[in-house]
């Protein structure tokens, strides 16, 4: 047996078709654990470097603040659908790369990355708090540069969005969220005199709520779409091949 691969056989072995022989290898024990382990070492870190308490990073945020734990329930479905649509995106781009899809592979590739810093802008309020609090940056710039990338990406994947994706849930996803942002940034005070502070902020979470359920129905429509069309080409392909073995 060789030292860098180990075989590894399914339990049950009495179905011949359930028997499988597979190879073990170090790869995919790197990409599960590298970044969380070095997560989990970067928090070691900052405790011993700065006595920053442990639990503060690592226990729920309800317990921490002592609060119920259905608070900003709303906010927390939406970093759901962020997180599963940046998590089908990934699904997507790695199985159109080993199929050297590179179109389709560059899409869902960036898209990943949009997703997952929207994510990531919204779960740890990026624009609202770390951004103009630790890095000094003006919160309408951070919204501004997001608006230039996603243009940016509208003008590159354009063709892909309109012509190969049901684009209808995607633009309809970037209404809702550009209603959303409008709101926050330019007419928040607006609404609140003539409406109040909580309609106002029902108005502005609603459409961003609905404008990331689309976002993600979306995503997950273009990969499913994506992926069948391969399938229905291989399929093709091997009706096409048994066919010209027939005729022979």
């Amino acid at each position: 047996m060789e030292t860098s691969k180990i075989n590894f056989f399914w339990r049950d072995t009495h179905d011949s078709k359930a028997f499988n022989v597979k190879q073990f290898s170090i790869r995919p024990l790197l990409f599960t654990f590298l970044v969380p382990v070095a997560i989990l070492c970067v928090m070691a870190v900052v405790h011993l470097l700065f006595g920053y308490n442990i639990t503060r990073m690592t226990r729920d945020i309800a317990v921490i603040a002592e609060i119920n734990p259905l608070t900003g329930f709303l906010s927390n479905f939406g970093a759901f659908l962020w997180c599963s649509a940046a998590a089908v995106c990934v699904l997507a781009c790695t199985t159109l790369h080993s199929l050297k899809k590179n179109d389709m592979f560059w899409f869902f590739f960036f898209s990943a990355l949009l997703s997952s810093y929207l994510l990531f802008d919204d779960f740890f309020m990026f624009h609202e708090e770390l951004g103009p609090r630790y890095l000094g940056l003006n919160e309408k710039l951070i919204i501004a540069l997001l608006g230039i990338a996603t243009l940016v990406y509208l003008i590159y994947f354009g063709r892909i969005i309109l012509f190969r994706t049901n684009w209808f849930f995607f633009f309809l996803a970037l209404g809702f969220l550009s209603t959303s942002v409008a709101i926050d940034t330019f007419f928040y005070r607006w609404l609140a005199a003539r409406i109040g502070f909580n309609w106002a902020f029902f108005l502005e979470d609603g459409t961003k709520w609905l404008g990331i359920v689309s976002w993600f129905s979306y995503y997950l429509q273009a990969s499913h779409q994506a992926l069948s069309n391969i399938r229905c080409n291989r399929c093709g392909e091997a009706v096409q091949s048994s066919t010209a073995l027939d005729t022979i």
